[in-house]
């Protein structure tokens, strides 16, 4: 997903929660931002590692291990790179 097209979607979903009426509708507009921004982060990730940031680096901004944030994105980077 593009990044602009994120952005976009993750505005939606913060005004479909904004203007949500019920618990309902507030739960399912944080899912879709949720979503949404996991999603993105697994493309910056993706993009980190690309441009030749270290799974270290990466760990260190988590506050986790280099095992930690590999196995939270790598499956999802190995899935891309097929």
């Amino acid at each position: 997903m593009s990044q602009k097209k994120a952005f976009a979607q993750l505005r939606k979903a913060l005004d479909a929660l904004e203007s949500a009426d019920g618990p309902r509708e507030r739960l399912s507009a944080v899912r879709r931002l949720r979503q949404t921004a996991e999603e993105l982060e697994g493309d910056l990730v993706e993009e980190a590692r690309s441009a030749g940031l270290r799974w270290s680096d990466i760990g260190e901004l988590y506050g986790t291990s280099k095992q930690g944030v590999q196995q939270r994105f790598r499956r999802r980077i190995g899935k891309a790179a097929e």
